[in-house]
C-alpha cells in the first residue's frame, strides 16, 4: 500500500486527470489507498490539487533543467524532453489547459513560465535547423504536450508500453503522421 506523500501523488494524479469532479473517496479508492491514508497526507480536496499541480511543475522544471534546455546540443535536449515526457503530459492535462477547473488558478502563472521555457527550447530547435521554421513555436511546444498527453494515457491505459512511448512522440513531433 502506497504510503508516502509522493506516492499518494504520483497515484492520484491518473485518477484526477481522467475526472477532475472526482471525490476523495473515489481517488483514494482508485490509488489503491485507504481515504485516512489520503486525508493525513491532504487533508482537503484543496490541499491535494494544490500539492498535485506544485509537484508537476516541480517535476517540469527539473525535467527542462536535466535536459540542459539553454546550453545542449537540441538532440540532446529533444531527447532528454522526450524520455522525461510525463511531467509534460500531466501538466498539459491537469495545469496548463484549465488551471481553473482545479481550482489553483496560482498554478497558471509557474505553468505559464514552464511553458514559456518549452516555447524557447522549441525556438532552439528551429534556429539549429532540427525543428520546422515553418511552424510557431507555440504550436510545436502545444504539440509536444499534446504528444506527451496523449502517450501518458495511452500508457496508463495500457494500449502502448512505457518505453514505446518516447520513440512516438519523437516520430510524430520530428515526421509527422506521414507513412
Amino acid at each position: 500500500m502506497r504510503t508516502d506523500a509522493t506516492e499518494v501523488l504520483d497515484s492520484a494524479i491518473p485518477v484526477l486527470a481522467k475526472d477532475r469532479a472526482v471525490s476523495m473517496q473515489t481517488i483514494a479508492k482508485r490509488a489503491g489507498i485507504s481515504r485516512a491514508t489520503l486525508v493525513r497526507h491532504f487533508p482537503t480536496r484543496q490541499h491535494l490539487v494544490q500539492a498535485m499541480a506544485e509537484k508537476i511543475l516541480d517535476d517540469c522544471e527539473r525535467a527542462l533543467s536535466r535536459a540542459e534546455a539553454d546550453t545542449a546540443p537540441m538532440e540532446q535536449v529533444l531527447t532528454a524532453l522526450v524520455h522525461d515526457y510525463v511531467p509534460f503530459a500531466q501538466l498539459w492535462n491537469l495545469v496548463y489547459v484549465e488551471p481553473d477547473v482545479l481550482g489553483v488558478p496560482e498554478a497558471s502563472a509557474r505553468a505559464d513560465v514552464v511553458f514559456g521555457r518549452t516555447v524557447a527550447l522549441v525556438e532552439r530547435g528551429q534556429a539549429s535547423g532540427l525543428l520546422r521554421k515553418d511552424m510557431p513555436a507555440t504550436w510545436l511546444a502545444s504539440t509536444f504536450c499534446g504528444l506527451s498527453e496523449t502517450a501518458w494515457e495511452l500508457t496508463l491505459e495500457g494500449h502502448m508500453g512505457p518505453l514505446q512511448a518516447p520513440d512516438f512522440i519523437t516520430a510524430i513531433l520530428l515526421r509527422g503522421a506521414i507513412a
